[in-house]
């Protein structure tokens, strides 16, 4: 009998270690990401950076959205280990960030950390549910609003006016000048008619006729011949057209971006007309928006809109963003990753998985 209760308590004592050993094995400290010589990060900074290296992954180059993210590979390596990594190195990068800004002698400010605190409070609402889950406020504060206001003071401490990195006006101008259109034109569509131009008519179509985009290719040839022989300016030809379709809105668009944005919010064809175009001239261009349509296109002088362009102080900032931002955010990179005396909480790391976070949806165009 003793034996057997004996083998009974033991097997229980036995199960019982087990148990223990199994929660001690899959239970890691929670409170902390990563620790240099004792300041520890929270691990809620970690957990939003593994949020925002998910969403980085989906905008990197040979990512098939019609594909699970989590299925492909980037850079070589499976989608899965590329996240961690970045979410490591964005959460590294909130020391290196402090240091270079105590080296330069300008560390946040109680009116800056204040911002910070603005800035993230006025992004918490976009953050998902999934999110929120591990992610306090505060770790937040450190790891969106701090973050951003060091990122935009160390930015301008290297480039701005005055900088150890000083970008001149001759690279602004040369960059401006290398990389922004400007440009008018008029656009009518070649299938459906404007709402102006209708009379209101039971049973009247709204559809263009061939003969009617005919007659509407010929008015904007004629405007670009006549502003080309100098007989007409656009201004003119907008006016005109505003009275063809009974319109009382200004039909000239007056455009000065940069090629990203031209490329992401145009028609294709634009940018390569424009590029072949010479200063002041004009064309038509057969587009596809929506539906069909014609542009009346003039090409204006990139060099003469430089200087009343940067009076703005924001506009020369996206100028010096531009430029700089990508050249910057790698050596934030290199930075986080060259420093040493950095660990890191691999076992609450490990508890997070991505598809808490990213949930893969088949895009409209998938097979």
């Amino acid at each position: 009998m003793k034996m057997k209760l004996k083998a009974k308590l033991t097997a229980a004592l036995l199960a019982a270690l087990v148990a223990l050993g199994a929660v001690s094995c899959s239970t890691a400290d929670q409170s902390w990401s990563v620790d240099r010589d004792g300041d520890r990060l929270p691990v809620g900074v970690y957990v939003y950076n593994l949020y925002a290296a998910i969403s980085a992954a989906q905008q990197e180059e040979g990512v098939d959205s019609s594909v699970s993210l989590l299925e492909q590979q980037i850079d070589g390596q499976p989608a899965e280990d590329w996240i961690r990594s970045q979410a490591l190195t964005y959460t590294k990068e909130i020391y290196y960030l402090r240091d270079q800004l105590d080296a330069l002698g300008i560390p946040l400010t109680d009116e800056e950390k204040t911002q910070a605190e603005s800035i993230a409070s006025s992004y918490w609402g976009y953050v998902p549910e999934s999110v929120k889950k591990y992610v306090a406020q505060d770790s937040f504060v450190i790891a969106y609003g701090e973050t951003s206001v060091m990122y935009s003071k160390l930015f301008e401490a290297l480039y701005g006016e005055g900088g150890t990195n000083e970008v001149s006006d001759d690279e602004l101008r040369d960059y401006f000048t290398g990389t922004y259109y400007d440009f008018d034109y008029v656009l009518s569509s070649l299938s459906v008619k404007e709402d102006t131009e209708l009379t209101g008519e039971e049973g009247e179509s709204s559809e263009m006729t061939e003969e009617e985009a005919d007659a509407r290719r010929a008015l904007f040839e004629g405007y670009a011949e006549q502003i080309t022989a100098g007989e007409m300016t656009m201004e003119d030809a907008a006016e005109d057209f505003a009275s063809v379709i009974s319109s009382d809105s200004d039909e000239l668009v007056h455009q000065l971006i940069d090629g990203s944005y031209l490329d992401a919010y145009f028609p294709s064809g634009v940018r390569e007309a424009l590029d072949e175009m010479a200063d002041g001239e004009v064309r038509t261009l057969e587009v596809t928006t929506l539906s069909d349509g014609i542009l009346l296109l003039q090409k204006n002088s990139i060099a003469d809109a430089y200087d009343e362009y940067v009076e703005t102080e924001s506009n020369r900032d996206m100028l010096l963003t531009g430029l700089k931002a990508d050249e910057f955010a790698d050596s934030v990179e290199a930075g986080a990753a060259a420093l040493e005396g950095v660990s890191t909480n691999d076992a609450a790391f490990s508890t997070y998985k991505l598809s808490e976070f990213y949930t893969f949806t088949p895009s409209s165009t998938a097979a």
